[in-house]
């Protein structure tokens, strides 16, 4: 029987230990991650979160990395898809996306306070070439539109603190 490959979501405020988490994940699942930030980073230098330029750029990275992950999913390793799974809407529709491939959606939800994502995110572009600068404001801000997931979204839910 061949093992039915696994497409890891992530899920948590700024600063909540997601690309750590997925790293760990990739590493006991022997899969292969795929970080936004990063992918975002190294293709469009130093373009803000919050640069119209750097939105309007997010989707067409998001659709190279699945691209190159669904090469992944075929060989039957399992993918770990690290950027921010923040509404039930996202969720869904990655989980869809998953699943048309024949892969299994499973979200991974760090359970962070809203004052420890600001201690871990505010200061860590200084040390994380990748990482967004953040400050209070707007981790605070962002930490106010997400939306943690529930079992009522038919997607398997994996807890994390």
């Amino acid at each position: 029987m061949v093992r039915q490959p696994e497409v890891h979501l992530l899920c948590g405020m700024v600063g909540a230990g997601k690309t750590t988490l997925a790293r760990q994940i990739a590493e006991r699942h022997n899969g292969v991650r795929f970080t936004l930030d990063e992918w975002m980073r190294r293709l469009h230098g130093g373009l803000r979160y919050d640069d119209p330029a750097y939105v309007a750029a997010l989707a067409a990275c998001q659709g190279l990395i699945w691209d190159t992950a669904q090469q992944v999913l075929a060989s039957g390793h399992d993918v770990v898809l690290d950027w921010n799974q923040w509404s039930c809407a996202r969720r869904a529709e990655w989980a869809s996306v998953a699943r048309a491939v024949g892969a299994l959606p499973i979200v991974h939800f760090l359970d962070v306070s809203v004052d420890l994502a600001v201690e871990r995110a505010v200061g860590r572009a200084d040390s994380d070439p990748f990482s967004h600068e953040l400050d209070e404001a707007a981790v605070r801000h962002l930490g106010a539109l997400f939306e943690a997931p529930t079992q009522a979204e038919g997607i398997e839910i994996v807890m994390h603190r």
